[in-house]
């Protein structure tokens, strides 16, 4: 049985409420047993319910949810005697809710069961024996005379001078260049030679890191995890570029100076061995590139505004795009069949590209390869596999600031087991 909407998910969460408290009708009690059988995640979250230490311990992981609004919203799917209650069994109303959403996706996740047979019960996993923050406010940047701050660890204020900029630590979190007055188009002659010995920085933040960054002209930039960006502290008059690797999102600053009013902004992807993946080029707008090796495509996203497209060395004017807000391009990793063509597709969930920029993990219909990549990446842990990957697919959001022992509890109540062998986490089939 598969949830085909919410709707499904708070009608079942509501039988199993009855059933707690002897409401239950026969026919009823037909449609929670069928539920239970569809899939052994869903008997297990049913069992839970009258284990009263596992109980305690996962509404301890969720806390922060209002379990009082969700049991009301519950309540109202069938029809429940109205009658005082005692506390002891309206906690275990509360518990009976959080654990069928968990799995149904009312809190964090949206879940669809593969249609297959079920599989022997394996040892769950345990998540005290990982119990491992997430990622936060890390980076280095590297100067162009290859000097290296640590600025994730660095004070608030004024952490070097380079090329007649000032380089800011604003706020735990965000870098920024400030001019210290000097002019570059005063002397011409001067201007010329300087375009010639333009000096680059490189922010780069490491796995389970990220940062932002606010450049020369007053771009914005975030890092996500194990990524990089490249930039000059002077644009050139002719272009503002910059290359990257893993992925950043970008909100371009138009200019304002009219002799630089058709200066493009043009992004230089590439892998981590600085092979060119792609270009984007921009004239003021926000979009998501991102680029990680262990990706299948190159995802170039537009939230507003135009940007071009293309892919280095491909020959054709066909790997040229120009997207439009709401679409993305797809532009498959080297080692993938006809790597060289790039794809164009509306997105529909267009906040899914950008949620790790505003704390979460956005999943569609995602695979539990795709996820723990994610997540490695984002709790820097290293992940392997034990026989056949588990076909299980989720949707919904994690909070990239819960521990990973919650998510992995969560993936297990979805029917994903794990184990733990030296802080490395083994997907079991």
């Amino acid at each position: 049985m598969n949830f085909s909407d919410m709707d499904d998910a708070d009608y079942f969460a509501a039988l199993l409420l009855k059933q707690l408290r002897q409401e239950i009708t026969d026919e009823e009690l037909q449609y929670l047993e069928a539920w239970k059988a569809s899939h052994p995640s869903f008997a297990q979250a049913s069992e839970s319910v009258n284990d009263s230490e596992r109980l305690l311990a996962d509404l301890q992981d969720m806390k922060q949810i209002d379990m009082e609004g969700w049991w009301q919203k519950i309540s109202a799917q069938v029809e429940i005697t109205k009658k005082p209650v005692p506390f002891y069994r309206r906690w275990y109303a509360y518990a009976a809710a959080a654990m069928v959403l968990l799995i149904a996706g009312a809190v964090t996740w949206q879940y669809w069961p593969a249609e297959k047979p079920a599989q022997a019960e394996t040892t769950p996993f345990e998540p005290a024996s990982l119990n491992m923050s997430p990622g936060g406010n890390k980076a280095i940047l590297t100067l162009a005379n290859g000097r290296v701050i640590d600025v994730g660890n660095a004070d608030t204020g004024k952490l070097a001078l380079d090329a007649n900029r000032n380089v800011i630590k604003v706020q735990d979190g965000a870098l920024k260049y400030e001019s210290t007055g000097f002019h570059e188009r005063a002397d011409q002659q001067l201007w010329a030679a300087w375009n010639l010995l333009t000096p680059y920085n490189k922010l780069s933040t490491p796995r389970g890191g990220q940062y932002s960054l606010e450049l020369p002209d007053g771009s914005k930039v975030w890092l996500n995890a194990a990524s990089s960006i490249t930039f000059p502290t002077h644009f050139l008059a002719r272009e503002r570029r910059v290359t990257i690797t893993g992925e950043v999102y970008f909100e371009v600053a138009a200019v304002t100076d009219a002799d630089k009013a058709n200066t493009p902004f043009i992004v230089t992807v590439e892998d981590p061995a600085g092979k060119d993946l792609a270009n984007v080029e921009v004239l003021g707008t926000r979009f998501n590139i991102m680029a990680y090796g262990d990706e299948q495509a190159v995802k170039t996203t537009l939230l507003n505004g135009k940007v071009k497209v293309s892919v280095p060395h491909a020959g054709t004017a066909a790997n040229t795009a120009l997207l439009m807000p709401g679409q993305q391009a797809l532009i498959p990793q080297a080692g993938n069949s006809n790597s060289n063509a790039m794809k164009v597709i509306d997105v529909d969930d267009l906040e899914a590209a950008f949620a790790w920029k505003n704390g979460y993990i956005s999943l569609k219909d995602t695979d539990i390869r795709s996820i723990m990549r994610i997540l490695s990446r984002w709790y820097n842990v290293e992940i392997g596999y034990e026989g056949k990957t588990p076909d299980y697919r989720f949707g919904g959001a994690i909070s990239r600031k819960v521990n990973l022992s919650t998510v992995l509890k969560t993936l297990e109540y979805g029917g994903v087991h794990f184990k733990i062998e030296n802080n490395k986490i083994i997907v079991l089939p």
